[in-house]
């Protein structure tokens, strides 16, 4: 029998008594040292406590013989790491399937890469990430090694099959994972690890990205999944649910079914997720409960969890700054009065549902904002503060910038290309750039800004776990600050205040599950 949650150097770790008697008891899985009722089932759960021991003897053995012997691989001694991300790693190389739910800032990247270069096996390497952070894998993989082959270099590509097939490891935006002929070529390749960031974008499992990870798990035809192509395979996330518990149930069910009992989608909604009818009588799964039961199932054996308590950055302060005065137009006003249901239904908050008259009033109001957010700014920067803003909408972070002109601010947004955003970030801090204007999109995930001592939202993600990790990019390991403030500019009165304070209220229901 394969030892599934302890498989890392399994055949150092098997002992050949217990194995017929597990092959008749897969529930040993599931089972904690006291609830055994049966020799057999007794015997099971010594071999998990007996297999989880040795993995992590072996591994730590492992590590420091790597460091040791100086490994040509490897570029860094093992006192970089901290005591979370050791664990991380006995986590994910003692599993096949994983899944690390660490706050952002934790050091998720650099245990999937360590882990990536530890795993046993043979065959290539890939990262799968959003398309803006690419290149921030890229570096990060460097910091490692220099003697590696990494796909792709993008200035350079001139046939995705030819540079594909020979790199070692293969850095993969997800968005490419609705291309078929994309996929198909990965579908063919051999990967001993797979490493996927953001997890929470593979949230719906009926997306073409997830429909080409998990394979026919969720569709009506049967197909394979990329992820059955690896021997490893983790998710890394700092906010696996973003918003409810059904969020959860597509990488729990296709990469660990037994820690949910194989539930069901409709299943899963009735027990962890306040199942109820919606006015055309249709169940709706849009709440949680048996908050606790989930969390324990899950972070028994797949999910690791290490939240921001754990970490040595300094504390976000969160505020809501009310402008002193109403800058919406009167349509504005009207619009909203007539849609007040809407932003008064919390679980309808969402980014895609803002379309149409939504969308345009949304950054009509960014746009009006701008000029009382530039005084604001500026009286911090007056006070030598070194400032993050952010913005949702492009054309806001242009009349930003033009506004604050004599502060020479750097900018970034959306359609720069990686290595004129890096170029771009690089000289923020110094003394003469002090502040750095950017969308959420471009700038809210993958860069280290420890420099900045507060944030600014001039708009905010209608996701919080979008706004907390735009937050991060001050908050990092390293930092001389003991605090960091992040400031959200709100209208009086308007979407901006409704939507706002239901996010901060969404907060602790996250935190009931994941922690």
């Amino acid at each position: 029998m394969t030892f599934e949650k302890g498989n890392f150097l399994f055949k150092e770790i098997e002992d050949s008594k217990f194995r017929i008697k597990l092959s008749k008891n897969p529930a040993w899985k599931n089972l904690g040292d006291d609830t055994f009722s049966t020799k057999e089932l007794k015997e099971a759960a010594e071999f998990r406590k007996f297999a989880d021991e040795k993995c992590e003897s072996i591994l730590r053995k492992r590590l420091q013989e790597y460091y040791n012997i100086g490994v040509p691989i490897l570029k860094k001694d093992i006192n970089f790491l901290d005591s979370h991300q050791i664990e991380g790693l006995h986590h994910i190389l003692s599993r096949k399937r994983s899944y690390l739910a660490h706050a952002p800032g934790a050091g998720k990247t650099a245990q999937a890469i360590i882990a990536s270069f530890y795993s046993i096996g043979t065959g290539k390497i890939l990262f799968i990430v959003p398309p803006s952070l690419t290149k921030n894998w890229e570096r990060e993989i460097w910091k490692f090694s220099d003697l590696l082959d990494i796909w792709p270099e993008y200035e350079i590509i001139s046939t995705l099959k030819e540079i594909i097939y020979r790199a070692k490891i293969i850095i993969c935006p997800d968005s490419l994972l609705s291309r078929k002929d994309i996929n198909d070529k990965l579908l063919e390749i051999d990967f001993k690890f797979i490493a996927v960031d953001e997890a929470s974008r593979f949230k719906d499992p009926f997306s073409q990205r997830s429909l080409s990870f998990y394979g026919g798990k969720f569709d009506k035809i049967s197909y394979k999944g990329l992820y059955l192509n690896a021997r490893y395979v983790v998710f890394l996330d700092g906010s696996p649910m973003p918003n409810r518990p059904i969020e959860l149930w597509a990488p729990l069910y296709a990469l660990d079914p037994e820690s949910i009992d194989c539930l069901n989608y409709d299943d899963f909604g009735y027990r962890y997720c306040g199942a109820r009818p919606n006015e055309r009588g249709v169940w709706e799964y849009k709440y949680s409960s048996n908050e606790k039961e989930l969390q324990e199932k899950i972070q028994k054996n797949f999910m690791h969890v290490v939240n921001e308590d754990r970490l040595n950055h300094p504390e976000r302060l969160r505020s809501i700054i009310v402008m002193n005065e109403d800058v919406r137009s009167i349509d504005q006003k009207n619009w909203e009065k007539s849609s007040i249901a809407l932003f008064n239904t919390r679980n309808k908050i969402k980014e895609e549902f803002s379309r149409g008259e939504m969308a345009h009033f949304r950054k009509e109001l960014g746009l009006r904002k701008t000029k009382w957010v530039a005084e604001y700014v500026e009286e911090k920067l007056e006070k030598e503060e070194t400032i993050l803003v952010f913005t949702w909408h492009r054309d806001v972070c242009d009349k930003l910038a033009l506004l604050l002109s004599k502060f020479s601010p750097i900018l970034v947004k959306g359609g720069m290309g990686n290595k004129e955003r890096e170029l771009a970030i690089s000289s923020f801090g110094d003394k003469n750039q002090r502040l750095l204007i950017g969308n959420i999109a471009a700038m809210g995930r993958g860069h280290n800004l420890p420099q900045a001592s507060r944030c600014i939202f001039a708009e905010f993600s209608w996701s919080d776990e979008t706004n907390k990790q735009a937050e991060k990019r001050a908050s990092r390991k390293g930092s001389v600050k003991k605090k960091v403030r992040c400031d959200y500019i709100v209208c009086p009165d308007s979407m901006d205040e409704i939507i706002l304070n239901s996010l901060f209220r969404k907060e602790k229901r996250v935190r009931k599950i994941i922690g």
